[in-house]
């Protein structure tokens, strides 16, 4: 996913100056840092670490999610991924009743 091509349709979920938490293809919340050239370090860490951390838990629920800072590779910013680690069709089912 790239900063410059993100769908209008696209759930949003916050945006500030430094990054923007979304969903990807699958649905799933990301964070990215807008700053191409940052070098991670514990401060940024900690930001993104909290509000991707918030967002996983109004939509997995607390402790139904982990914070996946493993990048795939073709990310061309800092990318972290708010992942669930709990049945899929638990997380539909929530998904549709919070909404």
């Amino acid at each position: 996913m790239d900063l410059d091509n993100v769908s209008e349709n696209t759930h949003i979920y916050e945006e500030t100056e430094d990054y923007i938490i979304l969903d990807n293809e699958q649905k799933m919340p990301v964070i990215m840092w807008k700053d191409k050239n940052v070098v991670r370090d514990l401060k940024i860490s900690r930001i993104m670490k909290k509000a991707i951390q918030s967002v996983g838990e109004e939509k997995y629920g607390r402790g139904n999610f982990f914070i996946d800072r493993f990048q795939s590779g073709e990310e061309t910013h800092l990318t972290w991924y708010c992942r669930p680690n709990m049945n899929p069709e638990l997380i539909e089912e929530r998904s549709k009743n919070s909404s």
